[in-house]
């Protein structure tokens, strides 16, 4: 909302969500680019003059967010983190997991409606056996 009949994308460097704090870049040629408001990429901006005040309208779609767990690895380990994403109604887009010795390093990339779900889906994850850390992998 703010920004009526000018084209907006959501940026790529910061993966903005409903619930996030963001800021629109009127770009040249491609209308506004919605960025979070600690996004690296707004932060250093010098033609400040290009940002505008923006807020969310009605949230009707997913938005990609990457995410990282840190866990002691354990059999079952996976499966109950794919129940939680599934009992959450969030989509599993991609994910990949490194081993080094008995620490599970997992990166997803997840569909979320909005940071209240995410705010969720982490905290859930985190309460699991043998999960140290669960959190939005950040910009930069």
């Amino acid at each position: 909302m703010g920004l009526k009949g000018i084209a907006t994308t959501m940026a790529k460097c910061c993966n903005p969500m409903p619930g996030d704090a963001i800021i629109g870049y009127i770009t040249r040629g491609r209308g506004a680019t919605i960025h979070r408001q600690d996004c690296p990429n707004i932060l250093q901006i010098t033609e400040k003059e290009r940002l505008v005040k923006v807020s969310w309208g009605q949230p009707g779609r997913t938005f990609t967010v990457p995410i990282q767990i840190k866990a002691y690895d354990r059999q079952g380990l996976m499966t109950d983190i794919s129940t939680i994403i599934s009992d959450e109604n969030v989509n599993l887009i991609d994910m990949s997991m490194k081993m080094n010795q008995h620490l599970a390093n997992i990166k997803l990339i997840v569909g979320v409606k909005g940071i209240s779900q995410l705010s969720r889906l982490l905290t859930r994850i985190e309460s699991l056996p043998n999960v140290f850390e669960a959190n939005r992998r950040r910009p930069g």
